[in-house]
């Protein structure tokens, strides 16, 4: 029988890739570019929705050159939460996605919690965006067809739907789940038409199929399934259900995340889960900012640049003289390593801090620093989930997103957390999830849990802890600890 392949499309605040896999869901092609992000201040956050589109459709291109596409039984999209996209009624978008970690938005997201006595997600959902494009750009809204996420705009420009998954939906900050439907209360505080918004379905049902535009672009086949889709969130799925009781479960993507398994099972609980800002993307940040040589010579060497930068900074000592980073680069959802049930774990106004920098450091030291930060930062996060659950313990860490690739960082988390770091064979959860949600639109199998069954992700190239790295970021820890502490006073409110 021929194989059947499923094709998955990630849209990653830092990362755009595309992976095809087969019906027993193993790795058949994959490609991927770098996601530009736009800072117009200091606290924004903005992408261009026409980028993500450009290097999506070349990179279909690269894998489907690789396979028959004929054989492709479906196709879905995960992607990044929380950002509006305005199009018109051609799909084209009328302003740059405002990215769920933009920082504008903290006003507008305490006024409509106020005003209408529904509490907003946080400055990352999506309703408090619109009513700042709205008062800022009232012409944009009036021309706008229909308000997509992330993965709607891609799956749109596929197979021409309107429409969102109920799990998107849902960290929009206005959509009543318990119903199904948009929150009148929030529409109507945001003066929008309610025929804006896209219709809410489910993740796994057909919506479409590819136009014949896309396949002159793509070299995929006219009328191939698309799949509503889901947020990249769904990946969090896989990796609980992989891990066991008394596993931490780090997410080193984007936005980083770690999360204990209890003994009761793999369902998360407040009170095990911290999610973190952008920690997750500042090596990203730095690399583009700072190491313009690096990546010259990196592409001369024909190595990875984040494998290159790791070489040279994990030749330094652990903790390099001091040398302590923050990284609080776009506010915190973490502060203090609050757990995300924890009312005030957000800290909007929270910023990145590099301490004890002197003239004997280097670009090298600076980016070990960040990998430190990071992690130093996720162990808070564990230090406060153990004080809220007194005797708990980890047997292992299991790592999963794109940082998980770098065994210099998951050398470093050992070490901090003085536990084994094992990481699966599949690192892209979310691109993974989405397939098995192809794979039930295509009636390979009965559900999403009789799908992920089917998943074989085998844990591989442990990373234990060294002793003596181990007793020097304890020390630097406590030193992060207290810069944590003493200066959370003066992350005040930025001035207009």
């Amino acid at each position: 029988m021929k194989s059947r392949y499923l094709l998955a499309i990630d849209i990653g605040t830092s990362v755009s890739k595309v992976i095809v896999y087969d019906d027993e869901f193993r790795k058949i092609a994959e490609a991927r570019d770098e996601i530009t992000t736009y800072y117009p201040q200091p606290h924004f956050f903005e992408q261009d929705p026409n980028q993500w589109w450009i290097n999506v459709r070349r990179e279909i291109k690269e894998v489907t050159s690789k396979i028959d596409p004929t054989q492709i039984v479906g196709i879905g999209v995960c992607a990044q939460m929380h950002a509006p996209i305005l199009v018109n009624k051609e799909g084209s978008p009328l302003y740059r996605c405002l990215s769920w970690p933009d920082l504008r938005t903290v006003e507008t997201t305490n006024e409509i919690t106020l005003k209408t006595g529904v509490k907003q997600p946080f400055y990352t959902a999506m309703a408090p965006k619109v009513l700042w494009i709205k008062r800022k750009q009232p012409k944009v809204l009036e021309s706008t067809y229909k308000i997509l996420l992330p993965k709607d705009f891609i799956r749109m420009k596929l197979s021409n739907s309107f429409c969102t998954d109920w799990n998107d939906a849902k960290g929009t900050g206005m959509f009543d789940a318990k119903k199904g439907i948009w929150m009148e209360k929030i529409v109507n505080y945001l003066e929008i038409d309610a025929n804006k918004l896209p219709d809410p379905r489910m993740g796994k049902e057909v919506v479409g199929g590819v136009t014949s535009e896309v396949t002159e672009k793509t070299g995929l086949i006219e009328g191939t399934p698309v799949i509503v889709g889901a947020p990249d969130n769904l990946g969090r799925t896989l990796d609980r259900t992989a891990a066991s009781a008394n596993d931490l479960l780090v997410y080193l993507g984007t936005g980083a995340m770690i999360e204990y398994i209890s003994k009761s099972g793999a369902k998360p609980q407040g009170t095990f889960r911290s999610i973190l800002g952008v920690a997750g993307t500042a090596p990203q940040w730095f690399k583009n900012n700072f190491c313009k040589e690096d990546i010259i010579r990196a592409k001369e060497l024909g190595v990875n640049i984040y494998a290159f930068l790791d070489s040279k900074a994990q030749e330094l000592e652990p903790g390099m003289g001091g040398l302590v980073f923050l990284p609080h680069i776009m506010g915190e959802r973490a502060f203090e390593g609050r757990t995300r049930n924890d009312i005030a774990n957000f800290n909007p106004h929270a910023r990145g801090v590099l301490f004890g920098l002197c003239l004997g450091h280097s670009r090298e030291h600076i980016f070990r620093a960040i990998r430190e930060g990071a992690a130093y930062h996720l162990y808070l996060c564990w230090e406060m989930i153990q004080s809220l659950n007194p005797g708990i313990v980890a047997n292992r860490i299991i790592t999963s997103g794109g940082g998980g690739q770098s065994r210099f960082w998951r050398q470093i988390i050992a070490d901090i957390f003085n536990l084994p770091v094992w990481v699966p064979k599949e690192l892209e959860t979310g691109s993974l999830a989405v397939s098995c949600l192809i794979s039930v639109s295509a009636g390979i199998y009965g559900d999403f849990t009789e799908a992920i069954k089917h998943i074989n992700n085998p844990l591989t190239d442990v990373v234990e802890p060294i002793e003596k790295n181990r007793i020097q970021y304890r020390k630097m820890f406590s030193l992060y600890k207290k810069l944590e502490e003493d200066l959370k006073d003066l992350f005040v409110v930025p001035k207009p």
